[in-house]
């Protein structure tokens, strides 16, 4: 296909990657697809007789797309019938608008910001990984470092599944086919094929080939099979291919016994070497035992004094991928906690190691000494370390796949008594979990669990706030469904049911405190009967609007969640209710606070041109599927408590989006005069907690914050107008004190946060 002359083209190869480039193209595209390598119809066939590949394979293939671009790739193989694709590339600005572009068509497809040379996926997550040209682009000039084509590839290598197969459209040059077939060697089968004549291009030498590697898992290593026509560089391309056959076949014949790679022993000598003392501030990568991952890490300079000389850490299996082991940054925090001069941190992933952690050690223990301070080769007892939170027991009472979250879990926990404040069983105390596969090391949401005697009777709560009499209890209920949050149970007429009225989450806690900053409105909006309507984007489990529903005086609780297999599993599981106060809306955050914007600013200056609506009109291919949001007014109250998609960038919580300076400014164009906007931000990393402050202090007139974990967690408060709370005589714990007495006269308090304690945590940004 022909490029317009208005999109740029690249200087050079290592235009490839540099986002700025990207973004650049994919502004000058607009929308519109550009194959490089080929179009749809040239790679069917070469699907399904060289893949085997068939849309009515069961189960459906698990497929993934790395630096899908703005290719029609994916959509066309969807419309084929490979309908679970998960789409990924670095490029934020495509990543949105592919989403745009497809989410009607082709709700199954997921589309996520992703660096392709570290995955956040699990190990043997995919039957399939599609390369339409990434390779080539990372893999630069000939005499450029191949770092980023071996980290792809090794990435690769790792979410496969064995049987499953990297399928990669590539221009075959002779440096990018060297170091596909180098890395994959051994437990891989490989085949080239030319692409079809009919995608040629003339005018240039280079042409197309598609390559398929079948990942065996075995220890074997297949010779490489190579189908070419009269292709103009196919002489030096079966050049390699001979050369690596040669390899190969020498390896085979040798009985596997010829080393591919230096000789170990001369490696364990130089280490020995280079590990002898500390050197602080030290970094350094390397694989023990040729399946453990490792990074070695020297305390810098000035840190506290070590407890420990050296120590080892164990990643447990499947969350080497999260920001906390896999990141520079947060492998240097695990070292502070580990209060280690010399921490040794090993990934459990990429092996099939021994059964328990005890027969680990025994296994690593002759593998580390090498990179032990030179004191410490002969100490009895260098300390092993791992994760605990402190379970005494876990149950999975349900699974259930979603199409755009993935793997969703719902856990019964009981924890250790001195480990957390919830409802005990005995000396123990038990939660109800929400967890996302993708994400392990973070709890979705998390509900305490009470113990009623007998057979429960939910009592209808008013249709409206202001019904006389302000009976308690959840919501009606249409029929009678099976209620499943009971899977610990004591006796016959004992159960355990969700504590609504307990917030278990310090953030919900913080997000309701922070009312407080908007008390004196609440109750001059209470007395002059004006309809208080709060928007929450993101579900979860519904914790946090259940307690606005139960507890506060709200008469129109919108709660707008992305995925509606996550509504299901609330409903079913944590007790959520829907009910003339409280609607869920299946749909997009993002377009659901724009729509109320463009419509709030349409109604007071008769115009579509403010910022929100240009964002809205952005995000219009998004919308909520249900019902229409209810639009008749601006909100009083919107709380953002959505999880992200991307935590590659550290950020678990918001979508990046949601912190851009665009929607901030919709955000506040939705919020009524004395309105209040907070955030929960989950980030390990230290950026996005900074650049989210930055942002909402340009756009919002006073900025609050609430620090929940030590600057992992923080939720923060923003208010298009001066609070009341922060300038009367009272202060904040008057305001507290009124935001209690507020909710006490409509209904009870339960086990509710502590109003007074923790507004003192409360800190004014602006």
């Amino acid at each position: 296909m022909g490029v317009d002359a208005a999109v740029p083209l690249p200087k050079s190869l290592k235009d490839f990657g540099d986002e700025k480039y990207w973004d650049d193209f994919f502004r000058a595209s607009k929308g519109q697809a550009f194959e490089w390598y080929g179009s749809w119809a040239d790679l069917p066939q070469l699907l399904q007789l060289h893949c085997g590949l068939r849309p009515d394979q069961q189960p459906s293939l698990q497929i993934l797309v790395v630096g899908c671009g703005n290719s029609a790739l994916s959509a066309h193989m969807y419309d084929a019938g490979f309908t679970s694709i998960v789409n990924v590339d670095f490029n934020r600005r495509v990543i949105t608008e592919m989403l745009r572009l497809h989410v009607r068509a082709r709700p199954l497809m997921r589309w996520l910001v992703m660096d392709i040379t570290a995955l956040q996926f699990a190990e043997s997550s995919f039957d399939v990984v599609v390369d339409k040209g990434s390779l080539d682009a990372l893999t630069g000039e000939p005499e450029e470092p191949l770092t980023a084509a071996k980290s792809l590839l090794s990435e690769v290598k790792r979410v496969l599944r064995p049987g499953g197969q990297y399928v990669c459209v590539t221009l075959a040059q002779k440096h990018v086919i060297g170091v596909l077939l180098e890395t994959l060697r051994q437990g891989w089968e490989i085949c080239l094929h030319q692409v079809s004549e009919a995608s040629r291009d003339p005018s240039s030498p280079l042409q197309p080939f598609l390559v398929v590697a079948t990942k065996t898992n075995s220890a074997d290593i297949p010779l490489v099979t190579l189908l070419t026509g009269d292709v103009p560089h196919a002489n030096s391309l079966v050049d390699v291919v001979n050369e690596e056959n040669k390899l190969r076949s020498e390896a085979r014949s040798a009985g596997y016994k010829t080393s591919l790679k230096p000789d170990e022993k001369e490696i364990e000598s130089k280490l020995q070497d280079i590990y002898e003392q500390l050197h602080p501030g030290r970094r350094n990568t390397v694989v023990l035992g040729g399946h453990y991952p490792a990074v070695v890490m020297d305390a810098k300079p000035h840190s506290a004094s070590p407890t420990y000389r050296s120590a080892v850490f164990l990643v447990p299996k499947g969350r080497a991928h999260e920001w906390l082991f896999s990141s520079e940054e947060g492998q240097w925090q695990v070292l502070e906690s580990a209060q280690a001069g010399r921490l040794i941190l090993v990934m459990l992933d990429t092996h099939q190691y021994p059964g328990s952690l005890s027969a680990v050690q025994d296994e690593l223990s002759p593998l580390v000494k090498q990179l032990l301070p030179l004191d410490c080769r002969d100490a009895p007892n260098v300390p092993y370390m791992t994760t605990n939170d402190g379970l005494y027991r876990r149950t999975v009472v349900e699974e259930i796949e979603s199409p755009m979250t993935g793997t969703i879990q719902v856990e019964d926990v009981v924890l250790d008594a001195d480990k957390s404040s919830g409802n005990k069983v005995g000396n123990q105390n038990c939660f109800r979990r929400l967890v996302f596969r993708r994400n392990p090391n973070l709890i979705q949401s998390d509900a305490s669990l009470v113990l009623v005697k007998g057979p429960s009777k939910d009592k209808d709560r008013p249709s409206t706030v202001r019904e006389a009499g302000r009976r308690h209890g959840s919501g009606k209920k249409k029929g009678k469904a099976k209620d499943s949050s009971n899977s610990i149970k004591q006796d016959s007429a004992e159960e355990f049911k969700v504590d609504h009225s307990h917030l278990v989450s310090k953030y919900h806690e913080a997000m309701i405190v922070g009312l407080s900053l908007i008390a004196e409105n609440l109750e001059q909006w209470v007395t002059a009967k004006e309809p208080i309507r709060a928007l929450v984007v993101g579900l979860g489990a519904g914790l946090l609007p259940m307690f606005l529903h139960n507890h506060l005086p709200i008469d129109h609780i919108q709660v707008v969640e992305l995925d509606g297999v996550i509504g299901d599993v609330a409903k079913r599981q944590f007790g959520f209710v829907e009910n003339d106060r409280m609607q869920l809306h299946v749909g997009d955050g993002i377009e659901a606070v724009c729509s109320i914007a463009r419509l709030s600013t349409h109604i007071s200056k008769n115009t579509g041109g403010t910022l929100a609506s240009e964002l809205a009109n952005d995000l219009s291919g998004v919308h909520c599927n249900e019902r229409t949001i209810k639009t008749e007014g601006k909100l009083h109250i919107l709380f953002i408590d959505a999880d992200s998609q991307d935590p590659s960038n550290g950020l678990s919580c918001p979508p990046a989006e949601f912190l851009e300076e665009s929607f901030l400014h919709a955000a506040s164009d939705a919020l009524v005069e004395g309105g209040i906007l907070a955030i929960n931000v989950v980030s390990r990393a230290a950026a996005p907690h900074v650049t989210s402050v930055e942002v909402l202090r340009k756009v919002f007139e006073e900025v609050y914050d609430l620090e929940i974990d030590e600057d992992v967690n923080r939720v923060l408060l923003a208010l298009p107008q001066k609070s009341p709370a922060e300038h009367s005589p009272g202060g904040l714990q008057a305001a507290a004190s009124t935001l209690g007495k507020l909710a006490a006269r409509f209904n009870s308090w339960g086990n509710g946060p502590s109003l007074k304690d923790v507004i003192r945590t409360l800190k004014r940004l602006k």
